[in-house]
């Protein structure tokens, strides 16, 4: 364990030192006459073949700042070392080198790991700098329900780099198979929406399809997989709030759970599993990724499944050849379906954020250059550009009518998807509240709990594991 833990701080350091250089606090790392370059250096995590403009927008970003602090008549300019991080351990690294004084001097994440960094002193709040650029810059063409995944206890310590939704998708071949016409199949998503097809609905479906052999048993329906402690990333929560759920009271920012909505999101899962039999119990806990994409992808073994908007690209690309029609022809795509008639559909919106760190994080005094490049980067033809190559949805309601953003045939059809979103809370024991609950639903999936026992077992660890819990 504790090589290990050396290793993994050699890691970081490493990292901190390719992109820090050797500037002193201040900053600056060159001169050329009276002109000093300071190196503002970003680390982002991502897929490296979809998602590299989280650094590269900050990079063409550096020239326009350029241009004008040369009109300002500034002695100063900047360039950027970024870092793309894809081994999906960005925020541990984080957290081990703002420790160390040896932070970047922006990090982009999850806008969940707001509070805990607030909190830490590792990132800055951004409310002066927004009252100084915001209307000068693409910040005032947010789109604003983004803004509240960016507060935390008042004030606003990020700006949205990206968001998304996380849809239902089903095959159109399978259901072809199924006995279902073009215009049924046409017409299901906008019946999820209406809240006419259910969860149930689509479980029944699913034991339809495997009755009648056009999928084998257990693969009806997929959930995304989940390791170890990690919930990732929130999905299964879109099924909790199918249900009615809460996460959290916005009034007071403690987190809530809801016993009955709880209840029916355990029974929901348990009945996919044990059921219907239309979820593989190794799915949950026990897939691996690379199985799992090309599995689904190709839309002729899984009826349904949930995942995200940005891996319509990461399907096309790294399973299907390049080749999105492919896709079109064979997989659709809706909202969550509403839980049982009466309720709404609904989608989680995981914003992708960037924040500037603090001296006491970084080691430096870049924080207003640092958030200068992020709102320069916060730009319609750049953000429309990463959209189309990450399928990430609009940040700005500029990119809303932009040529480059509108010109993608699947972006213009899951916008909508936002206005039925909602967020993770900006709390610093969701991460305990996260891991607490993802183990007890392993626990059932794996067919150690009934759903009476998931329910006590949840409420329990949730109420030792998270100070104010709300119990509704």
């Amino acid at each position: 364990m504790r090589l290990r833990a050396l290793m993994a701080l050699a890691l970081v350091v490493l990292m901190a030192a390719c992109g820090r250089g050797s500037e002193p606090a201040s900053g600056p790392s060159e001169a050329v006459g009276q002109i000093q370059t300071i190196t503002i250096t970003a680390w982002a995590g991502g897929n490296p073949q979809t998602e590299r403009g989280r650094i590269s927008m900050l990079e063409k970003a550096a020239e326009r700042l350029n241009a004008q602090l040369e009109r300002e008549g500034a002695k100063v300019r900047v360039r950027v070392e970024g870092v793309l991080d894809a081994s999906g351990d960005l925020a541990r690294k984080f957290v081990l080198a703002a420790q160390a004084g040896q932070a970047p001097d922006i990090i982009n994440s999850g806008h969940e790991d707001i509070a805990a960094w607030a909190q830490a002193g590792f990132i800055v709040p951004l409310d002066e700098y927004l009252s100084k650029y915001l209307n000068s810059t693409g910040l005032k063409d947010v789109i604003p329900n983004l803004w509240e995944a960016m507060k935390f206890r008042g004030s606003t310590w990020a700006v949205p780099q990206d968001t998304e939704a996380r849809p239902l998708y089903f095959s159109k071949l399978l259901l072809r198979r199924l006995g279902w016409s073009e215009a049924e199949i046409a017409a299901l998503p906008e019946r999820i929406r209406n809240g006419q097809f259910t969860l149930y609905d689509m479980l029944r479906t699913a034991k339809e399809a495997q009755d009648r052999g056009v999928v084998q048993t257990g693969y009806g329906y997929w959930t995304r997989p989940v390791f170890g402690d990690n919930y990732w990333g929130g999905d299964f929560y879109q099924f909790y709030a199918s249900f009615g759920g809460s996460l959290w009271e916005p009034a007071s920012g403690r987190l809530t759970v809801d016993r009955e909505a709880l209840r029916k999101f355990f029974q929901f899962h348990y009945d996919a599993i044990f059921g219907y039999r239309v979820t593989a119990r190794s799915v949950i806990g026990g897939t691996e990724w690379k199985q799992w994409h090309e599995t689904v992808s190709r839309g002729d073994q899984v009826l349904f499944w949930n995942g995200g908007v940005w891996q319509w690209a990461e399907w096309a690309q790294c399973c299907l050849g390049g080749d999105e029609k492919g896709l079109w022809e064979n997989v659709g795509f809706a909202l969550i379906p509403a839980g049982e008639p009466g309720r709404s559909p609904t989608t989680l919106s995981h914003p992708l954020a960037y924040m500037v760190t603090s001296e006491k994080a970084s080691g430096r005094r870049n924080q207003e250059l640092a958030f200068r490049l992020i709102a320069l980067a916060t730009d319609p033809d750049l953000n429309s550009e990463y959209a189309i190559q990450s399928k990430h949805l609009a940040i700005l309601r500029t990119q809303l009518d932009h040529p480059v953003y509108t010109r993608d045939r699947f972006l213009s059809a899951t916008s909508y998807m936002v206005e039925h979103a909602f967020f993770l809370p900006n709390n610093p024991d969701y991460g305990r509240f996260d891991s607490t609950l993802g183990r007890v639903l392993m626990a059932l999936a794996a067919g150690q709990l009934n759903v009476d026992q998931a329910v006590q077992r949840a409420i329990a660890d949730l109420q030792s594991a998270v100070p104010g819990l709300i119990v509704r």
